[in-house]
């Protein structure tokens, strides 16, 4: 029985936001598994968040260095590997835009993740990208060996079958009133720009944002969102899981233009719960998506202005719309994530 431990920092310090969803689904996935024993370990953050896994959890040391029973495969899923030597090392890369110059982070962040993302992966036994855009980005730099990369692309859980009771009263407002929804970090590569302008002429649509602010908030907040009316505007940083399924539920649709995607999995959570999404026509959000999601120009916010005008008045196009994106979620599971990375760890060890 293979022995591998996992990174779960994004985990213990919240169990909002995408790579803590992985960090969740990962260790449930394999703590079920007969085929491994899994143990856990978080440099940082609430040991609360990580009691009801069912496995051992250690705290890494100060110094970074993992503490307790050196296992067969160490699987950083947080961004870092922690100092010492290591049988065997896999590294999660979520997407490869910090390691080339781009706009979507300061210059300062980019020369030190970027240096230190390069030296760990070159450390790392395996690289799990966790989408075939993710793949392609990283080896068009040419840093790491072809061979040692790999995909596993994320799931997406299956919803309740009878949404919840809303516990905000300030969601429980937008059932007055038809809205769209936006959801993921508030910052440059997510285009909030395009929202703002497909939605501004399209006075009878609100719109519900859910997302914690990132690099480039302050004049996202400024040249955008200041420009939309506030009674039209609904901004949550974070909700619960049951208001975000209400909020994925009560959609006229999801709009998701981001410029740079590593995967997209509001895109996947919206579809599975028969919201229509349109998203970008490029990085993971095309891949990811496919032909069940509207796929727009990110630089024309008119397009999405147009489907989203034709979601509201024609009620059968949006049916179509929604069944699509719920038969593109079968494609997509935990299940079938973790069934890569075993065989991502079965080659590492053979």
């Amino acid at each position: 029985m293979i022995t591998v431990a996992y990174d779960l920092t994004s985990l213990a310090q919240s169990p909002f936001g995408g790579i803590a969803q992985v960090c969740l689904h990962t260790i449930n996935q394999a703590v079920a598994s007969d085929q491994l024993k899994a143990q856990g370990w978080y440099r940082r953050g609430k040991r609360s968040n990580l009691d009801s896994l069912g496995c051992r959890i250690h705290r890494v040391s100060r110094a970074d260095r993992f503490i307790g029973p050196k296992p067969e495969i160490l699987h950083a899923l947080c961004h870092r590997i922690p100092t010492g030597r290591y049988k065997k090392l896999v590294y999660t890369l979520y997407d490869a835009w910090s390691l080339y110059p781009n706009r979507y982070q300061s210059v300062d962040f980019q020369k030190l993740i970027g240096k230190r993302m390069r030296k760990e992966l070159n450390r790392a036994d395996a690289i799990v990208c966790i989408s075939n855009t993710t793949r392609e980005n990283l080896l068009k730099l040419d840093i790491v060996d072809p061979a040692v990369c790999h995909v596993a692309t994320m799931g997406v859980a299956d919803p309740v079958k009878v949404a919840q009771a809303v516990t905000d009263p300030k969601i429980r407002r937008l059932d007055m009133r038809p809205f769209v929804l936006f959801v993921g970090r508030i910052e440059t590569r997510k285009n909030l720009k395009h929202v703002v302008d497909a939605l501004l002429p399209l006075r009878y649509l609100d719109l519900a944002i859910v997302g914690e602010p990132g690099y480039g908030y302050e004049e996202i907040a400024k040249a955008s969102l200041s420009a939309f009316p506030s009674e039209r505007l609904h901004l949550f940083t974070q909700v619960d899981s049951g208001d975000l399924d209400w909020l994925y539920r009560k959609a006229v649709a999801l709009l998701q233009p981001s410029w740079e995607e590593g995967f997209g999995l509001p895109i996947l959570e919206a579809m599975v719960r028969g919201c229509p999404v349109l998203t970008s026509n490029c990085s993971a959000s095309a891949e990811v998506g496919g032909d069940a999601a509207v796929l727009v120009n990110p630089a024309e916010a008119s397009e999405s202005s147009l489907i989203l005008q034709r979601l509201t008045d024609d009620p059968v196009y949006r049916e179509t719309m929604s069944k699509a994106g719920m038969e593109r979620t079968k494609y997509f599971s935990w299940r079938k994530y973790f069934e890569q990375l075993m065989t991502t760890y079965r080659s590492i060890l053979n």
